[in-house]
Order: structure tokens, then sequence, then C-alpha cells
């Protein structure tokens, strides 16, 4: 009689636990489900408000998707969020890159970027200041050096190139000092 009496309280107690997990499993699934359609609106929201200013900053929209787009397709292939890619354009766009020109200068800073594991925003700034300028100068290949990009001697070697005569690192610093060395250099 005691067996069965204590048999049939872990028999209680134990559909009670059963009942308890079925309710706890049916409360955080909800509550999992309340959190990922939360975080989609609201991911989704970020979406449509960088697509608005993107298209603000370039004039037209057609173009803005055509961009928005390929930097969704860019950021499954790339160390860099989509997010960050989005930021990124918009940064460049800022600095007067062509909406011709903005995916592939962003993919190659990108690159440079990340083969150097420097931030992205760091090169971009110093890259839009040659652009904007139109000229390189000290201070912009202060940046890039400091980033570990090895622009003197990219410029050494392609005015060699181009002059058919070895240019040295000083004669580039002499030129870039005297603003002869353009942005599309």
């Amino acid at each position: 009689e005691g067996a069965k009496r204590t048999n049939d309280q872990f028999r209680t107690q134990s559909g009670i636990l059963r009942e308890l997990g079925s309710l706890a499993g049916a409360y955080f699934s909800v509550r999992g489900v309340e959190k990922f359609l939360s975080s989609l609106i609201r991911v989704t929201g970020e979406f449509e408000v960088q697509k608005m200013a993107l298209t603000s900053m370039l004039g037209s929209a057609e173009t803005a998707d055509q961009i928005f787009s390929t930097l969704r397709q860019n950021a499954l292939e790339s160390p860099y969020t989509f997010q960050e890619l989005t930021k990124y354009a918009k940064q460049l766009t800022a600095f007067n890159i062509d909406a011709d020109k903005l995916i592939e200068t962003e993919k190659m800073l990108a690159d440079v970027s990340a083969g150097l594991g420097v931030d992205m925003g760091r090169i971009i700034l110093a890259y839009g200041q040659v652009k904007a300028a139109g000229v390189l100068k000290g201070t912009e290949l202060r940046q890039f050096t400091e980033a570990g990009v090895p622009l003197l001697q990219s410029l050494a070697d392609q005015l060699s190139r181009t002059e058919g005569k070895a240019i040295a690192l000083s004669e580039v610093f002499s030129r870039i000092s005297k603003k002869e060395i353009p942005f599309e250099m």
C-alpha cells in the first residue's frame, strides 16, 4: 500500500513536471518567435533607412536600388556585413565617388582593408581626402603609410614604369610636396 501510494505520487509529480516542461517550451517558443519578429522588423526598418539615405545621396532611386542590391550580394562574399558595406558606400558617396564607380571602388578598398587588417573607414577617409583635394598630400600619404599601405613604393614603381627610368623615393616625396601626384595616379 505504501509503495503504491509512493508510485502514484511519483506519477503525479512526473505528470506535473512534463506539463510544466511543455508550458515552459511553449512560452519560450512564443518568446523566441516574438524576439525574431521584432528583430526582423528592426533590421528591415534599418535597411529602408539606409536605402533612403543612399537614394538621397545619389539622387536616384533606381541607382540606389541597383547599388543596394549589389551590396547585399557582396555582403555574402565579403568579410564585411551588409550594414558595414552600406555605411562605407555612403562614405564614398559623400566623397563624390561616382555611382558607376562606387561598387568597384568599395571592393578595391575593402580588399586593401581586409588584406591589411585595418579599419576600412580609415582607408576610405584617406582615399576620400585625396579624391577631394585632387592630389596626394603628405598628410594622406602618412595616413596610408600608418595603415600599412605601401603607397610610396607603389608610386615610385608606377612613375618609373611611366617615365622609363628609376624614380627614387626622395623624388616621389618631392613631387608630393609640390602637389604633382594627381588623385588618378
